[in-house]
């Protein structure tokens, strides 16, 4: 009796399953609670998962001997979080104690570091990586059903305890409870949370010191990872004794990667320090016109060969989902090798100095500490994606994406910045779209074009710091912009702001100095690298105007060597005033 009960059950689920996209897959264990079911068809994106119907980033997809899905939707089913290893190239699923590692074009991954052999090579379409169900079922230890093109993953549901939900705790002391009008002000963060994490912590009132007397109210609000939130405030005491004045403090407490506002005339009476420009070879693309996409196409495209730096930096206005490529393409007769010396990516985000900001910033630490890359052969005729950290995440609408590249080519390749649809072409190969695609027209406003000599070395004699000093960046005497060529359309070309090109100072600075950055054309947000460390302009906020300043470096008690190098930002402005200013009072 109980077996003909079974039969029955099995033959309901079919029948109700008849009229679905599913319906000739065997659902096994689907009425049970202690089991997961997901159910799939080849070539469609369509999945149901526990009965609901959602949609994957790829289809079910037959290559290669085996049927494919995409890594980033079935292993969030499972539990597990997705990343990207960009050093290894590696895409990355974690699960409590468990890490397994996929990278395209083989048929090996790992297992909390030992190899394993998949049943089919990997690879990635359309920036997703896709990994055989077979494999993922024996990871997993699922029990995977083949009907005809249907497919059934069923796994057990984990036990889990009612998760606990409680506010955190937002706390914080000072060193001391009293202070002197420019005193520092040392916060000691002892917030924490039992049964969360806190996420965001946000504070009103706090300032590194106080120049007014009386009492202040510090306020500090934390929230955590379920979006309850804790607040605390304290009351200081600010005496009428002076141990600073603000401008004294500001030279001697500002730390590198934050600025301070001072009244920006008196920068302008500061002596301009002369110096003298020697060029280096370097070829700059510049792929910023149209800076924001309107729809898909070919932003830019050049033949070059040598060493050159790529900046590509747009926007997405289509209202859809586009996919940015840059492809290097083998029109020679025989073969050609490209190497990526160093690479850095901002964005997809919503603001425009932050996407800029934070390519600079991963450049420059990649140009300084990044590990060689292995040179990659493009055979004749042949076309490859040069940057699928890019190509990986499609640049959503009202989003902004940004990237600085140096290449070497042993000899001339073309290189195409392309646009694509990221949904209406799901399966398609890029290399098979890129001839059909339209080339976009200039913006009217933005730079578009190859410039050549695009590292900069500014020359200066003597010893700076000794009384107030600035040099001045893109001043447009001393130092003006690139001019080159377009050669989508062979017009001229100016590159306006100089976005792309390095610059590179080896100074000598007087003891207890600081070295700052003033905006003197806008808004400034971008990186340096000062004696080979990456110093953000600034970790949490940008140079809005003229009256702000930000720290890079402060010297010691003697005579320094400071080595400074600037690579300007998309999205900022010149000109820009490099500052050193003796700190007089107290050293700390």
């Amino acid at each position: 009796m109980k077996r003909i009960q079974k039969q029955l059950v099995k033959v309901t689920i079919g029948s109700m399953l008849l009229a679905s996209p599913f319906s000739g897959v065997t659902v096994w264990a689907a009425g049970a609670s202690d089991q997961n079911t997901l159910q799939l068809q080849q070539n469609s994106a369509s999945i149901q998962f526990n009965g609901q119907v959602s949609t994957a980033a790829q289809p079910v997809t037959y290559a290669k001997g085996a049927n494919y899905i995409p890594l980033s939707t079935i292993s969030k089913l499972y539990g597990f979080s997705v990343s990207y290893d960009a050093d290894t190239k590696e895409s990355v699923v974690t699960k409590g104690d468990l890490e397994i590692r996929f990278a395209a074009n083989t048929t090996q991954y790992k297992v909390n570091g030992k190899v394993q052999t998949a049943s089919g090579e990997l690879f990635t379409q359309q920036g997703s990586m896709m990994v055989p169900l077979r494999t993922w079922s024996e990871i997993t230890g699922s029990r995977f059903v083949v009907s005809g093109n249907s497919y059934v993953l069923s796994w057990n549901k984990e036990n889990t305890e009612p998760e606990v939900k409680t506010p955190p705790v937002a706390q914080f002391t000072t060193d001391k409870t009293e202070y002197k009008m420019g005193e520092p002000i040392q916060y000691i963060n002892e917030s924490h949370d039992e049964h969360g994490t806190i996420v965001k912590t946000e504070w009103t009132g706090k300032e590194r010191a106080f120049f007014r007397p009386g009492f202040v109210k510090v306020t500090l609000n934390v929230t955590n990872n379920h979006g309850l939130t804790s607040s605390f405030t304290k009351e200081i005491r600010i005496t009428e004794e002076k141990l600073h004045s603000e401008e004294e403090f500001n030279l001697l407490y500002t730390p590198a990667g934050e600025k301070y506002v001072i009244d920006g005339t008196r920068v302008l009476r500061m002596e301009s320090v002369p110096y003298q420009i020697e060029s280096q070879p370097m070829k700059l693309i510049r792929s910023n016109s149209p800076e924001y996409f309107l729809e898909e196409g070919i932003a830019y495209q050049d033949n070059v060969s040598g060493k050159f730096r790529v900046n590509i930096h747009n926007g997405n206005r289509s209202g859809k989902a586009l996919t940015v490529y840059l492809v290097a393409t083998n029109h020679q007769d025989h073969p050609v090798t490209y190497s990526v010396d160093a690479f850095g990516k901002g964005g997809p985000t919503t603001y425009v100095s932050t996407s800029g900001k934070n390519a600079v910033a991963r450049f420059l630490d990649d140009l300084a500490h990044g590990s060689p890359r292995q040179e990659v052969v493009v055979n004749p005729g042949e076309s490859i994606i040069v940057l699928p950290e890019v190509a990986s995440t499609p640049l959503k609408p009202n989003l902004i994406m940004t990237s600085y590249t140096e290449i070497t080519t042993s000899d001339e390749l073309q290189f195409t910045v392309a646009a694509v649809d990221a949904d209406e072409h799901p399966n398609k190969n890029v290399f098979e779209i890129l001839p059909s695609l339209k080339k976009l027209d200039r913006d009217g406003r933005h730079v578009r074009g190859t410039f050549e000599n695009a590292n900069r070395s500014l020359l200066v004699d003597g010893t700076l710091g000794y009384k107030n000093q600035r040099i001045i960046i893109g001043d447009l005497k001393q130092d003006v912009f690139l001019d080159g060529t377009d050669t989508l359309t062979g017009i001229p070309e100016n590159n306006k702001g100089n976005t792309g090109v390095l610059y590179n100072l080896q100074l000598k600075v007087a003891p207890h100095t600081q070295v700052g950055l003033n905006a003197r054309g806008g808004h400034y947000a971008g990186a340096a690298l000062v004696n080979d460390k990456v110093v953000q302009v600034f970790e949490k906020t940008i140079l809005k105007d003229p009256n702000d300043v930000g720290v890079l470096y402060q010297t010691g008690d003697n005579e320094e060597v400071v080595n400074l190098t600037l690579l300007i930002a998309s999205g900022s402005n010149l000109p820009l005033n490099i500052l050193f200013q003796p700190i007089n009072g107290e050293s700390k």
